[in-house]
């Protein structure tokens, strides 16, 4: 018995979803905590809510804590979350978000590696059996992996990680972030919600997920473009990621290949016959919605990233809110059930 109290008070309660974000889906202080499997809701604070006793080891805890949370939470809520039209951020505070999307993409432990653009793509082509033997390689050790990324003091160091890569999903979810540029999006104008599920994000692999790697490679074969072959190296057959940052705002990682591939590039694009536009390719939003930011160089040498606020319409939520459905594995949450009702009742 006394063994028993012992390991219960040195116990952590771990979020695997940061309760920096959770409060930001709260209405009145709660969150409404919706169990998929049997469609019950629960008022629910949110300490309690995607949450694990020791789900990481208590040295990782407070890692996570401080070396990744705290200082997203300062870029969060003092830069991202008060932007009215447009957000301005350093270098630094790229690094910040950059680490943090990284972390949100491993930090749910899944075996099944069901959420790695590459491993699906591998295993559709048949290049990867269901009884994978080299499953340990491709997935990596989960703790190990997290380590890695919070170690990183700059964004040379995680492309270390990609450079030398060591496992499969690591490598993946750190090209992703790394080499992708952030688009925000927010719902004043639409009065629609965003619902925030247990894995923190979701990802995008569109018609155009395989076929824009495969069409530069065909450009470089016909004349060598040194911007196409960067951007075959930085892109994964990952179109975007998206985040959700609060009930009304998120954060899409876009693939570079997208530079390329917007309306007055200087790069002829052929879209297939039944997605003719780069919007419905992408599932949502216009062509101006996923424009890149305006980098501006001050004379200091500091660099500046400008970039503006797109609101998106009541469809485009409901498409996002699909996504964030579509990897959910058990539990999501959200404010205000009158503002999501759109997207989960069908």
């Amino acid at each position: 018995m006394l063994d028993w109290r012992f390991k219960m008070e040195g116990s952590i309660n771990s979020h695997y979803i940061p309760q920096l974000l959770l409060r930001h889906f709260c209405k009145e202080g709660k969150l409404n905590y919706h169990n998929i499997h049997t469609n019950k809701t629960e008022e629910r604070s949110t300490k309690s809510v995607f949450s694990k006793t020791d789900y990481y080891p208590a040295q990782l805890e407070k890692d996570l804590s401080s070396k990744i949370e705290a200082q997203f939470a300062n870029v969060l809520n003092k830069k991202i979350l008060n932007g009215k039209n447009r957000i301005s951020l350093t270098a630094d505070d790229l690094l910040i978000i950059k680490k943090y999307q990284i972390i949100t993409m491993i930090r749910v432990k899944d075996d099944n590696l069901e959420h790695n653009a590459w491993y699906r793509a591998l295993k559709k082509n048949g290049y990867i059996l269901q009884e994978d033997p080299f499953k340990d390689f491709f997935k990596g050790d989960f703790f190990d992996n997290l380590n890695k990324v919070l170690s990183c003091k700059s964004q040379e160091e995680l492309v270390k990680i990609i450079t030398h890569p060591e496992n499969l999903n690591l490598y993946t979810f750190v090209k992703n972030a790394v080499y992708s540029y952030m688009v925000f999006v927010k719902t004043n104008n639409c009065k629609e919600d965003f619902i925030i599920p247990d894995r923190g994000w979701a990802e995008y692999c569109g018609p155009l997920s395989i076929k824009k790697i495969n069409a530069m490679l065909d450009m470089l074969e016909k004349a060598y473009d040194p911007y196409i072959a960067m951007l075959v190296q930085m892109s994964t057959p990952q179109d975007y990621a998206v985040f959700p940052l609060s009930n009304d705002m998120a954060l899409l990682a876009v693939s570079p290949a997208f530079k390329a591939l917007r309306t007055g590039t200087r790069y002829n694009v052929i879209y297939p016959p039944d997605q003719p536009t780069l919007s419905s390719c992408l599932g949502f939003g216009t062509s101006k919605t996923f424009a890149p930011p305006d980098n501006r160089f001050h004379k200091n040498g500091t660099k500046e990233y400008i970039y503006n606020i797109h609101q998106i319409s009541k469809y485009d939520v409901k498409f996002i809110n699909s996504l964030f459905l579509n990897n959910c594995e058990e539990y999501y949450g959200y404010a205000d059930y009158n503002k999501i009702r759109f997207s989960v009742e069908d």
